[in-house]
């Protein structure tokens, strides 16, 4: 069993300015560490998830304790209610919304993510504890 077993992952584009904001987002919501982050591109992404997922850079993948993931706006949705933070009583609300809806709005960002969010990459800073990054 890898070391990363049983953790709560979140799967992000390590390339994009965005996805690196929300990942420094949720550490920061997250103070007890229940989170782990690992980009898309990465070695644990590979072991862990299936090919054509780390393929997809457009879209965020949530792995929770169970080994069981979720993408894009669920995914999103679900890390923020792992986090235990005030913020998870919105993320349950926001869940009760159609998906086909949720991800409308998500999808749309993500195809507009490098124009919106003018720079390539944007560093994860101390908001992140070095034990919580994966590779």
């Amino acid at each position: 069993m890898s070391e990363d077993a049983n953790k709560r992952i979140v799967f992000y584009d390590g390339d994009c300015a965005l996805c690196s904001r929300s990942v420094r987002m949720l550490a920061r919501m997250d103070p007890e560490h229940r989170l782990y982050f690992a980009p898309l591109q990465g070695r644990t992404a590979q072991r862990r998830l299936p090919q054509d997922l780390c393929e997809q850079l457009k879209t965020a993948v949530f792995l929770n304790e169970a080994n069981q993931y979720t993408l894009r706006s669920t995914a999103i949705l679900q890390a923020v209610i792992a986090t235990g933070s005030r913020w998870r009583l919105l993320a349950k609300c926001l869940l009760k919304l159609p998906v086909r809806w949720r991800d409308g709005g998500y999808n749309w960002v993500a195809k507009n993510r490098h124009r919106l969010f003018l720079s390539q990459q944007c560093p994860l800073d101390s908001a992140i504890a070095p034990q919580q990054l994966l590779d």
